[in-house]
């Protein structure tokens, strides 16, 4: 059946069917036998074909991407998100729709899907329709699609009905069948099982003749052939004696399985068929031969996904974005396959990926942690780098920035700042100074994970919420790490400047609070990238202005 109720085509339509195209159903091979996709399939070494190649392509996770400044995010805010990752409609989830998509590109070379609109103009439904059932014609130079119901009954649609992922192909309408451009490997691996299905059927003998010296009537012909098969026809019957009487003979005929290469044609089957879906050979069973496809089984598994599934995963996806996204939205938005969990080595590979990518900077801890399927936490969205690596700016001479990186990052944010010689009087300022690095060090790690999770994924109420509710508990939580100094200043000084420190934290505070409640996403990146020495110099410098003027006015 069909999913949405539509007119019937104009009448210019129905008459206009020059050019139709309808992927081919069933073919002849060169062995005599009828070949469709269904039959196909009876062949034990496609059928592996057919599943690996689908059920790996349907499992990859499929999104819709946003494109950001600096990468990508997921586009969760888009309609057509859910639709191919979760459910493309009420009967199928996504994998087994996809499942659906990909064993019809392989048995006939393409998929139809009929797209359900709603009044705002978004596909809201996708139903898979079978490809032997539809016919592709141009008609003024647009396409048109009809579709045989299971009544008979002709249905049409235009282009922005249809949801069309053609495969290989060279008219630009329909995309050919692989089972029918390789009818004659497959024919011959049916041929085959026949022949050794029929073989073995006569218990491994090719043929006999039974000889009678005299004649025989029609009574007498018919109890020997019957009693021979009842006798010896079958693997059950094997190397059962025979009684012959009145003078019978036994001749074979016909040749041995070696001479004919039976088992030797029924092999090489096996690696022609892996060779037309393009899959290594081990992959279906094949594991007799050597192969071009790497030396080990993980260097074969990479390339059956680079040159498998990601050219039919790549033909999907731009499929997609033509077909679902408008001319403006493919600007900025992509689907795209994940592979991740198909290109994992094994454990002492990955952990010495994640060893390197750590030390080099390009990873964070949480980002391995998602990798490996575990939760973040507080503190891992820094990156690291070796205190001998650094970048040169445009006016910095190398000798300079390796000076520079020698110093440790607090000690790097005291030298540009200067804030030692406003607080030399104060003989605990390094301490202050790196209490509160940590501090704004911990508010930036919990600030970018925010607005990982909510700004950037235009949930901006959501985002002022969660600043409103840390900056809240944000003066205590200071405050409660410059205690220790605090009090030491008061035991070597006898000044407590603690209500000063408290004043000037909660103008601090507030004024944080303010400022990123305005802020859009862009500007929040870009502070980011700054904040950990601006914030920490110019905290500073306050809080050494109100410490040294307590310490100068008891001298």
């Amino acid at each position: 059946m069909l999913f949405e109720r539509r007119n019937a085509a104009p009448k210019a339509l129905e008459d206009q069917n020059q050019g139709a195209r309808r992927p081919i159903n069933r073919e002849r091979s060169y062995s005599d036998e009828v070949i469709t996709p269904e039959g196909a399939l009876s062949v034990s070494a496609v059928l592996a074909a057919f599943t690996i190649i689908a059920e790996d392509i349907s499992s990859l996770p499929l999104m819709l991407y946003q494109r950001t400044k600096r990468g990508k995010d997921r586009a969760w805010s888009s309609p057509y998100y859910g639709l191919v990752h979760d459910a493309p409609n009420p009967e199928h989830t996504s994998m087994v729709f996809r499942e659906i998509m990909v064993g019809h590109l392989l048995a006939w070379g393409n998929f139809y899907g009929q797209m359900i609109w709603d009044e705002n103009g978004t596909v809201t439904e996708i139903w898979p329709l079978r490809p032997d059932r539809m016919t592709v014609e141009r008609v003024n130079g647009q396409r048109v699609y009809t579709y045989m119901t299971a009544e008979g009954k002709n249905r049409y649609f235009t282009a922005d009905d249809i949801l069309h992922i053609p495969a290989f192909g060279f008219d630009g309408l329909i995309g050919y069948s692989r089972i029918s451009l390789a009818r004659n490997a497959i024919g011959l691996s049916i041929a085959a099982e026949k022949f050794g299905s029929k073989f073995f059927a006569n218990d491994a003998r090719p043929g006999v003749v039974l000889k009678h010296p005299g004649k025989m009537g029609d009574k007498a012909y018919e109890h020997l052939r019957s009693s021979w098969n009842d006798e010896h026809k079958g693997g059950d019957n094997r190397w059962k004696p025979a009684i012959l009487e009145e003078g019978v003979s036994v001749e074979t005929i016909g040749i041995p399985p070696e001479d004919a290469q039976f088992l030797q044609t029924r092999q090489f089957q096996v690696a022609e068929i892996a060779r037309i879906f393009r899959v290594p050979p081990h992959m279906i069973g094949d594991v007799s031969r050597t192969t071009s496809w790497g030396t080990g089984i993980d260097s074969q598994e990479q390339g059956y996904v680079a040159h498998t599934l990601r050219p039919w995963t790549v033909r999907i996806e731009q499929s997609l974005s033509q077909q679902l996204l408008l001319e403006k939205d493919r600007q900025y938005q992509f689907f795209e396959h994940l592979f991740d969990g198909l290109v994992r080595g094994d454990l002492a590979t990955r952990y010495s990926a994640y060893v390197q990518a750590l030390n080099n900077g390009f990873m964070s801890p949480n980002e391995v942690r998602g990798r490996e399927n575990m939760n973040p936490y507080a503190g891992g969205d820094v990156f690291y780098r070796p205190l001998n690596m650094t970048g040169a700016g445009p006016n910095q001479s190398p000798q300079a920035a390796k000076a520079e990186v020698v110093l440790d990052g607090m000690q790097a944010v005291n030298m540009r700042a200067g804030v030692y010689a406003v607080s030399g009087s104060n003989a605990l300022a390094p301490l202050f100074e790196d209490v509160v690095y940590r501090v704004v060090k911990r508010e930036l790690n919990d600030l970018s994970g925010a607005a990982k999770r909510l700004l950037w994924k235009d949930r901006k109420n959501e985002f002022t919420a969660w600043v409103s509710e840390f900056y809240a508990s944000h003066v205590d939580f200071c405050m409660k790490q410059l205690t220790p100094v605090l009090y030491a200043q008061e035991r070597l000084y006898g000044v407590n400047s603690v209500e000063h420190v408290h004043d000037v934290i909660s103008a601090y505070v507030c004024e944080r609070q303010d400022s990123l409640c305005t802020m859009d996403a862009s500007e929040l990146e870009i502070g980011l990238t700054r904040w950990q020495t601006d914030l920490t110099v110019g905290l500073c410098k306050e809080l050494m202005a109100v410490m040294d003027g307590g310490v100068d006015g008891e001298e």
